[in-house]
């Protein structure tokens, strides 16, 4: 039976891990190489080379530019990601290039879904941490839904995602942790256990959308 449980959610996402596991090594490693290749050059000087790096005396100010670019290359990542796990959770195909190949608005929406959660959530952190956490978790799903329907505009994923989290804050929070205890041990393995915490998180919070999705029908039927 479909539940919020951790046994459920992260037993689930390491069986379709395991499944789709080169491709996912493969996207997650690429996204790895790429955004640390970018931002290993934002940190060489103006003017400077590979050997101002161990320069102390020059500051260690990164390159805006390859800041921006490397910002540029995650958020292409993320809706590539995201429309793969979608694909691996209902079981209608796996990670491969097609998954970047959305229409134009639906990156847009995406950036624009981003942005404001984040600045939402930095509203509230800045004023109280636990309202930043809790904002967090109830539109934490709204960018899952600009990918799962790009029909949908920003405000209303942002509705969507509050509606669906209603009475499951515990519940996402406890799941939460135990996505950060997965990555911590991915790093603790040299962190070539990234590699496969990533994707098993990823997976694991995609099915969460999909359950909580799924409950939601369910009451209003």
């Amino acid at each position: 039976m479909e539940d919020l449980s951790v046994s459920y959610i992260f037993g689930q996402a390491w069986d379709l891990t395991r499944k789709h596991l080169v491709p996912l090594l493969v996207a997650t490693l690429l996204l790895l190489l790429i955004t640390g290749g970018i931002n290993f050059y934002a940190m060489i000087p103006p003017g400077g080379s590979f050997s101002s790096l161990g320069d102390i005396s020059q500051p260690a100010n990164q390159n805006p530019v390859g800041s921006l670019v490397s910002a540029v290359v995650s958020f292409i990542f993320s809706v590539g990601l995201l429309t793969g796990y979608l694909r691996i959770c209902r079981d209608q195909g796996t990670m491969n290039f097609g998954c970047f190949n959305r229409p134009f608005s639906v990156y847009l929406k995406f950036f624009f879904v981003s942005l404001l959660v984040g600045i939402i959530v930095v509203v509230g952190l800045v004023f109280l941490i636990v309202p930043g956490f809790y904002l967090a978790v109830r539109l934490g799903f709204s960018s899952f839904r600009i990918i799962d329907d790009p029909e949908t505009g920003v405000i209303e994923a942002l509705k969507y995602s509050w509606n669906v989290t209603r009475g499951h804050v515990l519940e996402l929070i406890g799941l939460g942790i135990v996505a950060l205890f997965i990555y911590f041990l991915g790093y603790l393995c040299c962190c070539i256990g990234v590699l496969v915490a990533a994707p098993v998180v990823g997976i694991a919070a995609t099915l969460v959308y999909l359950v909580l999705g799924s409950q939601e029908e369910n009451l209003t039927e």
